[in-house]
């Protein structure tokens, strides 16, 4: 059976326009890339080429529906992929410049049937940050998203009586309404007889990850935000 010439990545908005055939203004392309004769991956995100379902189904000898359904995987996984590459920048890269102690105190507190197993935590928080940005650089299924500690933002998260997340909610950027959000938060608080924090992240769920993180991981972060924003 022969080798396909593509393999989908995923699904795109960004480019409207099928790079096989030239038709304008379809809602979303596949995002293909090219195959070397073994079937393995050959080429970066510059080699991706954008097809309509048509043009793609036609290349890989596939159904409209397989090359829907497939791209639309292929672009949850992408999307999950992102999603931890997120999580791993929020908690890790405000201590990306802390003491060692520091340093490997949070990464052991995460990982910790690694301690005493010979795994260094500088190395491998170090690994787990270039893999991170880089997930976020890739350009294959659209532009790269924010990966810098400067593209944090700060939520505040509500917890129960029983340490649960009850509320994770994004502040906002305007002083007023940011203190009439920090004002219902400790209402809201109060009533529930819970607790809160205030942490910065790149997303909602990173952001509740940081609140659940040990105290140290906490200050950390507070002072990487701190530092960006002085």
């Amino acid at each position: 059976m022969p080798i396909p010439k593509w393999t989908i990545k995923g699904i795109v908005d960004d480019y409207d326009t099928c790079g096989c055939c030239g038709r304008r203004g379809l809602k979303r392309t596949v995002a293909l890339m090219p195959l070397d004769a073994d079937g393995n991956e050959d080429g970066t995100a510059e080699d991706v080429a954008y097809y309509g379902t048509a043009c793609a189904a036609t290349a890989l000898g596939w159904t409209q529906g397989k090359v829907t359904d497939t791209a639309r995987a292929a672009q949850a996984q992408q999307d999950q992929r992102d999603a931890h590459a997120r999580r791993m920048i929020s908690l890790y890269a405000p201590i990306e410049s802390a003491p060692i102690r520091d340093k490997a105190r949070v990464y052991y507190a995460r990982n910790q049937r690694q301690r005493d197993t010979g795994v260094k935590a500088t190395e491998e928080v170090a690994k787990l940050l270039a893999e991170a940005r880089a997930q976020l650089a890739d350009t294959t299924t659209g532009p790269a998203r924010p990966s810098r500690i400067e593209d944090f933002r700060r939520y505040v998260v509500l917890f129960t009586r029983e340490a649960r997340v009850y509320l994770v909610q994004h502040l906002s950027d305007d002083e007023a309404e940011r203190q009439a959000q920090g004002d219902a938060a400790m209402r809201r608080t109060e009533e529930i007889r819970g607790s809160l924090a205030v942490v910065a992240a790149l997303d909602g769920e990173s952001a509740r990850d940081v609140a659940y993180a040990d105290d140290l991981t906490r200050r950390w972060n507070a002072h990487a935000w701190q530092a960006v924003h002085a």
